[in-house]
């Protein structure tokens, strides 16, 4: 798995918990946003969840909250072919519901 030593605490928290849930090898990490140490990508097969702490850079704890969307990509070139959902100031347990809904839902659904 890719070195997230440079991303911010809450990131690597963020990490932590989603590979904790899902498992290490479940999600691939895109780091679209290298230079952006408050941003990580979990894509599986043609869904991508970006998530950023950067409105919430201060640490907080158990109530970690994030910036996400859920979005359908194309999965050679990696561009979004849909923007299906966006979330602000999302609690990290409320972010890891919907991503299991995300991922488990038809791809059709968000035609």
């Amino acid at each position: 798995m890719e070195d997230l030593q440079n991303k911010d605490k809450t990131i690597q928290i963020i990490w932590s918990v989603i590979s904790k849930t899902f498992g290490t090898n479940f999600f691939s990490i895109v780091n679209f946003w290298e230079a952006d140490n408050y941003a990580l990508g979990f894509k599986k097969d043609t869904k991508l969840i970006y998530i950023s702490t950067w409105n919430f850079r201060e640490y907080q704890g158990s109530e970690i909250k994030c910036y996400s969307e859920f979005e359908i990509i194309d999965a050679k070139s990696l561009d979004t072919k849909k923007n299906v959902k966006q979330m602000n100031e999302i609690l990290l347990d409320n972010l890891l519901d919907e991503m299991k809904n995300f991922i488990r839902a038809d791809e059709e659904k968000f035609e």
